[in-house]
């Protein structure tokens, strides 16, 4: 594909797929006369595929990431009140989930280093308050030392995981999603594999993943026409119509899961193509001095959602230089969380001052490492970058 720099736009994201996808999409609606909208077959192999991929028990797919992070939280049964630690850098629907369920966020720093979850402010909070969960991000598919973040907690504290950005990402050469008690990710237009839009939750907790389902189709006690045995309840009452949890209905289209299993089948074919992009990223930037590249786990393989980077001049400038010659950018989601005017009335607290996440909000940004970008387009974004 020829370049023409500053006519032809670098992407930040969009779908990659073809003749395999659609022809998994139009499968679905040939069968049944078009009848099979809701999920079906398709999307029981493909919540398999992914659990197994995953190297856990059980998936439940959902209509979106977020709605992951939603039934996720719903489902751990937290009391009322229990405190939840997360990063003040996070995509807003992670903070919302504890909010949604009667939870209070303890808002704590990130490690300027990695954009993540800073260990010792963990630590200093943990001092401070029992917590009954901790969600940890992955910014931009960069993985959390969840093994360490163990270490630190009692017994029954909770991790849940969101890698929205990034599944596909390892450490200690594993799906990262194995070292948390649930864990969330995101099929979105933008992200790592897509089906438009969607989402699953991953766990090997069977309870967990039986509340999961349940929350995730109205709280019902199944979708079958098992007789379901219950004081007060008709002889004849179906595990159809019977609610064992306050639920929602956020399941995804079975077009979507169709989709989502060509898809997780180049799972790979996309990875090593984000990881080719954002090391070709990091020649361009190593030596500019007005930008700092941020670092990941020795132990640990990033599947890429972009490349972050933290602006040592104007921000503003940078990007308005990267918009001018046709490079997509983006700031790095929400900054300090705690500074948007959402939460103004919200119930959180805060440990420390945050001042690491006020910087990202201030001079953090993304440039694309997308599957469908070129060296030589990566080379143009290094020129413009060194001529900031």
């Amino acid at each position: 594909m020829s370049f023409t720099p500053v006519v032809d736009r670098i992407k930040y994201g969009g779908v990659m797929w073809g003749k395999d996808e659609r022809e998994a999409i139009n499968k679905v609606l040939d069968d049944n006369n078009g009848q099979r909208w809701t999920v079906g077959p398709e999307s029981v192999a493909l919540e398999d595929e992914l659990a197994k991929v995953a190297g856990v028990n059980r998936a439940v797919l959902t209509n979106s990431g977020s709605s992951a992070l939603l039934v996720a939280m719903t489902a751990l049964h937290l009391p009322k009140g229990s405190r939840v630690i997360i990063p003040a850098c996070n995509f807003p629907t992670a903070f919302n989930a504890i909010l949604q369920c009667g939870l209070v966020p303890l808002v704590v720093d990130i490690d300027p280093k990695t954009l993540n979850l800073d260990l010792e402010q963990v630590k200093g909070a943990l001092q401070y308050s029992y917590v009954s969960a901790v969600i940890a991000v992955n910014i931009a598919g960069n993985p959390v030392d969840l093994l360490e973040l163990r270490k630190m907690l009692h017994p029954d504290t909770k991790i849940i995981l969101d890698d929205c950005d990034g599944f596909g990402s390892t450490f200690k050469g594993l799906m990262v999603e194995q070292y948390a008690d649930i864990s969330c990710v995101s099929f979105h237009a933008a992200h790592i594999i897509t089906m438009g839009e969607g989402g699953a939750v991953l766990t090997d907790d069977e309870e967990l993943a039986s509340r999961a389902l349940k929350i995730r189709e109205w709280g019902r006690a199944s979708g079958t026409d098992k007789i379901y045995d219950y004081p007060g309840f008709p002889d004849d009452y179906k595990e159809r119509y019977v609610y064992e949890e306050i639920g929602f209905n956020v399941k995804p289209l079975e077009l979507q899961c169709a989709m989502g299993r060509v898809q997780l089948r180049r799972l790979k074919e996309f990875k090593d193509a984000r990881r080719i992009n954002h090391a070709l990223l990091t020649e361009q930037f190593k030596d500019n001095r007005k930008f700092t590249i941020i670092e990941s786990l020795a132990e640990s393989d990033p599947c890429w959602f972009s490349f972050p980077l933290m602006c040592k001049g104007s921000r503003e400038k940078a990007t308005e230089t990267f918009e001018k010659n046709n490079i997509e950018c983006r700031t790095i989601f929400s900054g300090n969380i705690t500074r948007h005017p959402a939460y103004k009335d919200s119930n959180y607290i805060i440990f420390g001052k945050l001042e690491n996440s006020d910087r990202v909000m201030r001079d953090g940004m993304f440039l694309s490492c997308h599957p469908s970008i070129t060296k030589e387009m990566i080379e143009f974004i290094g020129k413009v970058g060194r001529e900031l």
